[in-house]
Formats: C-alpha cells, sequence, structure tokens
C-alpha cells in the first residue's frame, strides 16, 4: 500500500495505490483521514458507530471521488472518522459498503471538498491501480 502527500498550492493532495480497486479506495479513505486527523485509524481499538452507503457514478474515478464525499459528509455528521470499510457490492459504477467509524473532538484539518480535477484511476506497469486526489482545505 503507497499513499504519498504531494506539494500542491492551497490544497493536499495524495497519491494512492492498490492491488485492486476496492484497496485502492480503502487506502484512498485512509488519506482522507489522515488528511482529518493524522494517525487516527492507527491507534483505533474498537468502532462506535457503522454506517451504510450505496453510491452510484459514471465511472470508477467518480465512483472513488464520490464515495470519498459521501464519508466525508457523514464524517462532519456524526462526529466521526470512519476507518473501516466493508463493501458488500463493488463494481466500476457502484458500490454498497458498511463503514465503521470512531468519535472524536476534533479535526485537525478541515477539508471542504474533494475534487475530480487530476483524478483518474489508471492501471501501473506493475499491475497496480493508481490515481491522484486533491482536498481542498
Amino acid at each position: 500500500m503507497i499513499i504519498e502527500h504531494l506539494s500542491h498550492t492551497a490544497d493536499e493532495a495524495i497519491k494512492v495505490e492498490g492491488f485492486g480497486l476496492d484497496d485502492l479506495f480503502r487506502n484512498a479513505l485512509k488519506g482522507m483521514n489522515n488528511i482529518l486527523k493524522k494517525g487516527f485509524c492507527d491507534t483505533v481499538k474498537r468502532f462506535d458507530c457503522q454506517m451504510q452507503i450505496e453510491v452510484e457514478s459514471t465511472s470508477k474515478t467518480c465512483l472513488l471521488i464520490d464515495f470519498l464525499s459521501e464519508i466525508l459528509t457523514l464524517s462532519y455528521v456524526q462526529k466521526a472518522i470512519f476507518c473501516g470499510v466493508y463493501f458488500s457490492h463493488f463494481s466500476k459504477n457502484k458500490l454498497v459498503a458498511t463503514v465503521y467509524g470512531t468519535w472524536f473532538d476534533q479535526f485537525e484539518e478541515e477539508i471542504k471538498a474533494i475534487t475530480y480535477h487530476e483524478a483518474h484511476i489508471r492501471r501501473t506497469e506493475k499491475g497496480l491501480w493508481e490515481t491522484c486526489i486533491i482536498f481542498d482545505v
């Protein structure tokens, strides 16, 4: 798993890789969570809440951005960081997942939006899936 923070003007950008698309989505979620509260998910011992989400989009790249946006909204509404995810359905245009969260006191960084700009899921020469994601902070 590779999550690399990239420098970007006034925003946070990450490069994410995964062995499969579901792995890429999990790693992107971890990268987003590290922006919200660095290292928080590494120390979680239990989950306080769980939510089910269903996301449909026109492409796998849009699906990823919409997935992260949905979880970001849940984080603000539930005051929880969702560190765990179980996909009960996953295709290039639709996913159904249960996300598991832990309540927290405050974010270290506030994410205003997740942009589609520069996001493009592609396969590397090594067979990994990768993309860059820009977070408007």
